[in-house]
């Protein structure tokens, strides 16, 4: 249906029409004339529909009140009198995507289906639950969601408990939301940017009711919001829907005030000290964080923000950066990073030096404004400027945005133009400014962009972020005295109020919907699904010892090769010298070319290349793996030969012999593991524990925690060790590049097969010959039950085991039980009682299975909660139609889209792993034919896996030593 100029479709007046060769759309601005609500329609046959509603929603304070809402907006509403519709329709949805996000400025509310019934189901209790909260009525939403006084009984200790809260402690477990906040308050001290959206922990407990329930009144109205509609639809309809169920219940008042005011630029540049928490005693040398933000122009601007962004990656994103590479040969820091946030009003583009001392300080900002004025003065590399601007043509092009639907990628990405007042059409074309940039490369653009937004620019921040012993212990104690002075001054009376809504809360928490509450979500039938597994296609070509599988795909002239190379012959002492080697890579000079020109190489002629190693087991034998190094790039068909070129040099002709290249590499990766510990929590927990019980996942944990402590060790010894461990890496490459047993999976358009085929194989016959292992080395377990301390404030609580060894096989029915712990089981006790972010279950095919917490701040709580599983098991049953929203809730997640990376990656773990079809296809119906005696008899299957006693916990140090009787040994990270 085409939409006519200043035409009225059921309230929605057409402002704007235009093609997007972008996005291969039919693109429409409306705006709705009663309401105000302002509309962006991209129409097109893509069949992944997405909605999703904006608002602005400027934060005044730092308790995190538009993070709460977004939250508890979805804890039922007028239609769907459920606790939390949103979890009812994660159950029981064959959405591609549903979440809700909370940014500096704005609050998003995005859903994607390929299902048109599913679609509307989905849109209609995303806009009742914005516009029609159960928050007016229920004052318990703003206690669980947001934060309440813990408090059992009265005479008990009084503490503070919610998601958003222990969420938020979640992230200031980390030095790098210390740096965002303090950059960002001294950057724009009278906007709102100055406050922390998220919500600082520390101020969360000042929100009270009335602001809460005001901000959801002042900002959440039609005529501030933003609503994007993406993909092949009937629009006629979809409008009806919109001007008649919702937005002509609204009339336009013209008093929202959301505009975001500009921040006047600093007179200078604003210096800042601050420190972040670090254990008791631990040595703080090379701990400290210097980072300098600088406010870059407009977001409505987009050429001069898709420039800036360039210029970001140009300066600091590569190992040929010149501003890195300044920074790195300084001294001044261990790890150089950057980065430009584009996703506000005025974008911050940010220079990092992690690993750092405190008097490197003056030192850091001279040689950022001494290289940039040498790049002023000298110019900046043409090559690396037009390679990332290949690089950036080549995302676009590709549009491959992983498991995320690309109509919602559009739809973010036009909010940073749209939300402050630009054309959001503007916002989504990219051509024009693409040209322009490549014209940039024939005059001295880039060298003024660094001039006028980088140097002559009083507007920024410096940060210097400081490693403080104790902190965490002391911040801990005052909170707690805090608290007890806050229940000192409360009455008897008080506290018995507050004990009692405690307990009312937990009762409500775990008081079911009733039927009729879950019968108003509308849902799906099992019938409607499609019964057959999806078929990958894979040809098969023997060639010796190795295999080449062809995927075929419309790849629009991008190959794809993944290449599997066995080494399963390393011993036990080179295991942690494979994980350096994959991050080293590329990263020396070679015989015929530099590392910078190796890069720049790469990102010139590639859309990536990648390495990893790999341990992949048998379909359903965790002790039965082989180890791969795997090597995975995409190019256009056009620069195969380029990328192939590219691998020789890196793979046969790198010269790993710099000791001082390899101490500065090293130091690198090791600062980068200090700062993402604590994020990687979950991660390492969970491979720990798989580590107890598995032989492949001993090798893939060695990827994990043991290769943290390794690299910790060998950076305690770098001096003396250098040259042996570059000796032996350089001696271990023949065996990575081997052609004497590899798995190669390629695909392209099939008329281009040939081509991509033959100079795949002529790249491997230059490879090296390698000795063929029989199996891999046997490592041994590397203990049970740990506990693995940081400061962190929560923590990531595991436990589970291999269900295979005590005799049971997989079924599809575990994947509907994973689907029903994550979302009633798990999410009740742990979430909603216990206040963790989240909580999740995994049972794998080759028998390992666990349950794991997310950002917890009940330890023992939850390892009790998992204790008890079986038992509830062993008994559930779960009506009908709640048992049929599960299956359709794990289908949608068998039944992700795939992008043509994700269906390479697919493929390969078939093929690899031998998965037969039939497997695939028995797994599936017994998800579809799922009943609540197969549920039931998993509750055996989970008593034993749980009967080996199997956990890990990583997080808090005060948490895990109060429990210190649960753990064979407690480790510091």
């Amino acid at each position: 249906m085409n939409l006519e100029i200043n035409a009225v479709y059921h309230g929605f007046k057409v402002l704007q029409e235009a093609y997007v060769d972008e996005v291969r759309s039919h693109v429409y601005i409306m705006e709705h004339l009663v309401s105000g609500a302002r509309l962006l329609y991209l129409a097109n046959d893509d069949d992944n529909k997405v909605f999703s509603i904006a608002f602005r929603t400027p934060p005044a304070d730092d308790t995190g009140v538009a993070h709460i809402l977004e939250h508890s907006s979805l804890c039922g509403s007028r239609k769907y009198h459920l606790k939390e519709p949103f979890v009812d329709l994660v159950k029981g949805s064959l959405n591609t995507f549903l979440n809700a996000m909370t940014y500096p400025d704005k609050t998003v509310y995005p859903v994607a289906s390929r299902n048109e019934k599913d679609f509307h189901n989905l849109m209609d209790v995303y806009l009742d639950a914005v516009f029609y909260p159960l928050i007016y009525e229920n004052k318990y939403t703003l206690r669980q969601e947001g934060w309440h006084y813990n408090l059992e009984n009265p005479e008990g200790e009084l503490s503070y408990n919610g998601v958003v809260y222990n969420e938020m402690k979640g992230v200031y477990s980390s030095p790098d939301a210390f740096l965002e906040n303090e950059a960002m308050k001294a950057l724009f001290p009278d906007t709102c940017y100055r406050f922390e959206s998220g919500g600082y922990p520390d101020a969360i407990p000042e929100l009270t009711e009335e602001k809460f329930l005001n901000f959801h009144k002042t900002y959440y109205s039609p005529e501030n919001s933003f609503i994007y509609l993406y993909g092949d639809m009937d629009i006629d309809a979809t409008l009806a829907y919109l001007d008649g169920e919702y937005l002509s219940h609204f009339v336009k008042t013209g008093t929202v005030d959301s505009e975001i005011p500009l921040q006047a630029p600093l007179a200078k540049t604003a210096e800042v000290e601050a420190y972040y928490p670090v254990d008791s005693g631990e040595d703080c040398s090379g701990k400290t964080y210097h980072e300098l933000s600088i406010v870059t122009g407009k977001a409505v601007d987009t050429l001069t923000s898709m420039s800036l962004r360039l210029l970001e990656a140009v300066l600091l994103e590569s190992e040929s950066s010149p501003l890195r590479r300044a920074l790195v040969a300084s001294g001044v820091g261990q790890n150089i990073s950057g980065s430009y946030t584009g996703s506000m009003q005025q974008p911050v583009l940010s220079i990092r030096a992690a690993g750092s001392e405190k008097d490197q300080r003056d030192k850091f900002l001279s040689v950022i404004y001494k290289t940039l004025q040498d790049l002023t003065i000298n110019g900046i590399d043409k090559k690396l400027l037009e390679a990332s601007l290949n690089a950036t043509e080549f995302k676009m092009r590709e549009s491959d945005f992983g498991p995320y639907p690309k109509g919602l990628i559009y739809g973010l990405g036009v909010l940073d133009n749209w939300l402050y007042g630009g054309n959001p059409i503007e916002g989504l074309r990219y051509k024009e400014a693409l040209a322009t940039m490549r014209k940039g490369l024939e005059t001295n653009y880039y060298e003024s962009l660094i001039e006028n937004y980088l140097l002559d620019n009083t507007h920024k921040v410096l940060v210097t972020l400081m490693p403080q012993p104790g902190k965490e212990e002391a911040d801990q104690e005052a909170a707690a005295a805090k608290l007890a002075e806050i229940k000192a001054s409360m009455t008897q009376e008080e506290l018995e109020q507050y004990a009692f809504e405690c307990a009312e809360l937990h009762r409500l928490q775990a008081e079911p919907d009733s039927e009729e509450a879950r019968a108003s979500i509308p849902i799906l039938k099992r019938s409607d699904i499609r019964r057959e597994v999806e078929h990958i296609a894979k040809e098969e070509e023997i060639l010796g010892n190795s295999k080449l599988v062809y995927v075929p795909a419309d790849t629009n002239k991008i190959a794809y090769t993944n290449w599997y190379f066995d080494i399963s012959g390393v011993t036990a002492e080179q295991m942690p010298l494979c994980f350096l080697l994959t991050d080293i890579l590329g990263k020396f000079n070679s015989k015929r070319y530099t590392y910078e020109e190796l890069s720049t190489y790469g990102i010139m002629y590639t859309g990536g290349v990648t390495f990893d190693v790999r341990a992949i087991s048998a379909a359903e034998n965790a002790d039965e793996y082989r180890l791969y190094f795997v090597v995975k790039a995409k190019t256009l068909l056009e620069n195969l030969p380029k990328t192939f070129d590219l691998l020789e040099a890196i793979g046969l002709e790198s010269l790993l012999s710099d000791k001082q290249r390899f101490q500065e590499l090293l130091a690198e990766i090791k600062t980068d593991w200090d700062d993402e510990f604590f994020n990687r929590g979950q991660n390492i927990a969970i491979s720990r524990l798989y580590a107890y019980c598995g032989a492949g996942a001993r090798a893939n944990e060695q990827d994990q925690f043991s290769y943290y402590r390794f690299l910790k060790d060998l950076s305690e010894n770098v001096a003396e060790r250098s040259e042996a461990v570059l000796a032996e890496l350089q001696s271990m490459l023949k065996l990575f590049f081997q052609k004497s047993c590899y798995t190669l999976l390629y695909s392209c358009d099939r008329e281009d097969r040939e081509q991509v085929r033959g100079e795949c194989l002529q790249f491997a016959d230059k490879l090296n010959e390698a000795p063929i292992a029989a199996a891999p080395v046997a490592l041994p377990a590397p203990g049970h039950n740990e506990g693995i301390t940081t400061p962190g404030k929560v923590q990531y609580v595991a436990a589970g085991g291999n269900f295979a060894k005590h005799g049971h096989k997989y079924t599809g029915a575990m994947r509907v039980l994973e689907t029903i712990l994550r979302y009633e089981y798990l999410w009740t006790k742990i979430r909603i009682q216990g206040g963790a972010y989240g909580a999740t279950a995994r049972f794998e095919l080759n028998g390992l299975g666990v349950f794991a917490s997310y950002r917890d701040p009940q330890l023992a709580k939850s390892l009790e909660a998992y204790k008890e599983l079986p038992a509830w098991l062993k008994t559930v049953e779960i009506p009908a139609r709640e048992l049929d929203k599960y299956v359709i809730g794990t289908i949608s997640g068998m039944d992700t889209p795939l992008t043509n990376t994700m269906r390479m990656d697919q493929a390969a773990i078939q093929y690899i792993k031998q998965v037969p079809e039939e497997l695939r296809q028995r797994t599936r119906d017994q998800v579809l034919d799922v009943t609540n005696a197969d549920l039931q008899a998993l509750g055996q299957v989970v008593e034993d896996m749980l009967s080996d006693g199997l956990i890990c916990v990583v997080g808090g140090k005060q948490a895990i030593e109060a429990n210190k009787d649960k753990f064979t040994a407690i480790i510091n990270a």
